[in-house]
């Protein structure tokens, strides 16, 4: 369970990297203490091989003669306590070859052979095992208070992450960043980057939302009309072929907006020249069944060759916009004023006390229109009294 985590799998590394140079260290402290032992050893068997040549006539070798250096006080008192192990003496015609097992010290006589004195080396390496083994509970201590340093550690760094965290996991403000997380730079930069990613994403929900009021909006119009011929046709009690041509031709409709408005990914940003009088002429048609419903009447005060350059997408929506709510909001047998000059746009209509909605939308028209006038730079305001609600739409200077 501790190595699902992060903070698990650094503690587990650190604990594992300081075993292994724990290990790497022993290994080396081992290896000097041997070399130095094996130092020690050999001036012990210099010593007494010096020793004995001077003091015992070894060239003439016999078994008393063996006998008496052993029973010598001072080789008695080398070897006690020593790392001098199973030693053995003899003279012999040439030197014996090095060996890790024993070490030898060779000493030439006059007649030409060689004195010699050798001892096994197993007492070093007993000596080794058991400092070793005597002091086992010093390197377990050594660990657990490694360990708790090193858990220590991980927790202070991970203090900042655990922070940052709790932040993502309880913020409701992408905006607010936690400004007393603290841990270097690099924390500093994390926490920038994650408030970051929170605008962004929220930017895009929020994006999300308004497309989707936006696709709500362009959908109750055609939606509208096609209820209203259903109405129509239902009050006559029959189905004639120009209604059905007319129900089809507004689900048709439909089914271009749906196309249209999921299709537009990108903000169209080409600028393009638009006859004013000919696209109002086009939406004034499509919105016939409406307003001859409504006993509504148009005034167009446009010239023929009243032109902006816009981007086209846009301009259409938030002009469409407007002139939808002012065909819902009419009261019946009104006039419609529309009115362009020099790139300002006019949309004018009488105030009805009660009034009963064409189109049941979502209340959104005007916060969509505004928010693709904002992008744009585009100006949008509205003027009300007991008698009339205008709306002033300023996009561009005429042609």
């Amino acid at each position: 369970m501790l190595l699902k985590t992060f903070k698990g799998r650094i503690l587990a590394v650190s604990m594992g990297t300081t075993v292994l140079a724990v290990a790497i260290f022993g290994y080396g402290l081992a290896s000097i203490y041997y070399q130095h032992m094996h130092k020690c050893l050999s001036r012990s068997l210099t010593f007494l091989g010096n020793m004995i040549v001077h003091e015992y006539d070894v060239s003439q070798w016999s078994p008393q003669t063996v006998e008496r250096i052993w029973n010598d006080d001072q080789l008695k008192s080398v070897m006690k306590g020593g790392l001098i192990d199973t030693m053995e003496m003899e003279v012999t015609h040439s030197q014996p070859p090095a060996s890790d097992e024993r070490l030898y010290h060779a000493v030439r006589l006059k007649d030409g052979r060689y004195f010699v004195i050798s001892s096994s080396t197993a007492k070093i390496n007993d000596e080794l095992f058991r400092m070793i083994g005597s002091r086992w509970i010093f390197f377990l201590f050594g660990f657990v208070f490694t360990t708790g340093i090193i858990y220590l550690l991980v927790r202070h760094l991970f203090a900042p992450f655990n922070a940052l965290v709790n932040h993502c996991l309880t913020c409701d403000d992408p905006d607010n960043k936690p400004e007393r997380v603290s841990g270097g730079l690099e924390i500093v930069a994390l926490r920038d980057a994650i408030a970051t990613l929170q605008q962004r994403i929220s930017g895009l929900q929020k994006a999300q939302h308004d497309s989707m009021k936006a696709l709500t909006h362009e959908l109750k119009t055609p939606l509208a009309q096609l209820r209203l011929r259903i109405d129509i046709a239902d009050q006559k009690k029959e189905w004639n072929a120009d209604a059905i041509a007319s129900a089809r031709e507004e689900i048709d409709t439909i089914a271009s907006k749906i196309t249209t408005i999921l299709h537009s990914t990108e903000q169209p940003s080409a600028a393009e020249k638009i006859n004013v009088k000919e696209s109002f002429d086009t939406w004034i048609e499509e919105l016939r069944p409406l307003w001859e419903h409504r006993g509504l009447r148009f005034r167009l005060d446009v010239a023929e060759a009243a032109a902006i350059s816009l981007p086209r997408m846009p301009f259409d929506r938030v002009a469409r916009i407007l002139l939808e709510n002012a065909l819902n909001h009419t009261c019946p047998g009104s006039d419609i004023l529309i009115r362009c000059h020099q790139g300002v746009l006019e949309i004018e209509n009488p105030v009805c006390e009660h009034k009963t909605a064409l189109i049941h939308s979502s209340g959104k028209g005007l916060e969509i229109a505004n928010m693709l006038c904002d992008y744009y730079g585009w100006k949008l305001h509205t003027e009300k009294d007991e008698h009339r609600y205008r709306v002033v739409f300023s996009v561009a200077q005429g042609d």
